[in-house]
C-alpha cells in the first residue's frame, strides 16, 4: 500500500513573534525535517531589496520544501513558506504576482500554525513592522481563513507556547 502524501506543518504569521524558535522545537518534537525560512538567508547582509528578490525568494521557499518531501516524510516543519511571501508582496507592492498566487494555489498538504504577536518585539536587521504587528497578524488570520487549509493560532511563552503547538498538531494527526 502507498504511504499517504506528506504533510506540511507551516508556522506562519507576523515578524518576532517566535516562528523560528517553534519551528525548530517542532522539528525536534516531531522528529520531522525542518525547512528553514529562505528569506533570512537570502536577504542577509543586504540593506535592500526588490521585487525580483522576494520572487527569487519564493521560488526558493518553494524548492526548499520540494526537497524535504523528496524523501516523502511523514510529516515537515516550514519556517514560514509562501503564505509570509503572500502578505509581504502585498504589503509592499500592493496586487499578488501571478507567479506567486500560482504557487500558492500548488501548495502540497498542510496545516498552519500562527504565533499570536504576545512576544515582546526585539531589533533584527531584517525586521520592518515593530508597531504594526496586531495589523499584520490579523491580516494574516483572515488570509488563512480563506486558504483551505485548517490552521490553529497559539500563544503563551516558552515551554506554553510550544505545548499549545504541539496540541494542535496531535489533533491534526490523530483526526
Amino acid at each position: 500500500m502507498d504511504r499517504p502524501a506528506s504533510l506540511i506543518l507551516c508556522v506562519t504569521g507576523v515578524e518576532c513573534t517566535g516562528k523560528s524558535t517553534l519551528s525548530a522545537q517542532l522539528a525536534e518534537a516531531l522528529d520531522a525535517p525542518l525547512v528553514p525560512e529562505v528569506a533570512r538567508t537570502y536577504l542577509a547582509g543586504r540593506s535592500s531589496y526588490d521585487a525580483d528578490d522576494v520572487l527569487a525568494i519564493a521560488d526558493a521557499q518553494v524548492e526548499a520544501e520540494r526537497q524535504a518531501l523528496a524523501g516523502r516524510p511523514r510529516l515537515v516543519v516550514a519556517d514560514t513558506d509562501l503564505s509570509v511571501i503572500r502578505i509581504w508582496w502585498e504589503e509592499k507592492y500592493g496586487e499578488l504576482h501571478p507567479r506567486i498566487a500560482a504557487a500558492l494555489a500548488a501548495r502540497s498538504p498542510r496545516r498552519y500554525l500562527l504565533p499570536r504577536p504576545d512576544l515582546p518585539w526585539e531589533f533584527d536587521p531584517l525586521r520592518e513592522s515593530p508597531h504594526d504587528r496586531p495589523r499584520l497578524h490579523e491580516r494574516y488570520r483572515q488570509a488563512l481563513s480563506g486558504d483551505p487549509f485548517p490552521f490553529a493560532e497559539v500563544d503563551g511563552l516558552g515551554p506554553v507556547r510550544l505545548e499549545r503547538a504541539l496540541a494542535a498538531v496531535r489533533s491534526w494527526l490523530d483526526g
